[in-house]
């Protein structure tokens, strides 16, 4: 029993690193840039990933994905939605299709993909641990993406199946 539990919570873990890695490889983020945030997914430091464009020194549009580590059964839950079937391998269609959105409108704006992390609150709360993380996920300790140009609207997704991640994007164009 005690290996089923084992498989299931490294499988459902395993499915989290799996959609940041399509959501950052499809938005256009370098390889590097996602091994780097995917290490620290799948060591459990991360609480949130977030995808974002900026003009101007200002932020405009932005992924946000949630991460649900629960402490009772070291599995992991992460929220989309944009109730779309069908996986393709490791992909849910939800994670590739809004990477891939992601990277049309910093396309179509002339905007370069970044990245930022949310350390779990156990991590950013430890100073020390903390700033020795930040380059392990490829960030500068203190760093933040830049303010909004404008009250961004927010629109609330979840992943079908897979209830470790919740997505939330933002829009200030």
């Amino acid at each position: 029993m005690s290996s089923y539990t084992y498989s299931y919570s490294y499988t459902r873990a395993r499915a989290v690193v799996d959609q940041v890695a399509v959501l950052f490889d499809a938005a256009g983020i370098s390889e590097s840039a996602t091994v780097k945030v995917c290490h620290g997914v799948d060591e459990k430091w991360l609480a949130a990933v977030g995808l974002y464009l900026e003009r101007d020194g200002d932020r405009v549009y932005e992924l946000e994905a949630r991460i649900n580590w629960s402490a009772p059964s070291d599995s992991a839950s992460l929220d989309f939605s944009a109730d779309l079937p069908g996986w393709e391998g490791t992909a849910s269609p939800e994670a590739a299709i809004l990477g891939a959105r992601f990277a049309v409108r910093a396309e179509a704006e002339g905007l370069k993909p970044h990245y930022w992390v949310q350390f779990t609150a156990e991590i950013a709360g430890d100073p020390d641990r903390h700033s020795r993380l930040c380059p392990e996920v490829g960030v500068s300790y203190g760093s933040h993406p830049p303010d909004w140009a404008k009250s961004p609207t927010d629109t609330m997704l979840r992943l079908q199946d897979l209830g470790e991640i919740g997505l939330t994007e933002r829009s200030a164009l």
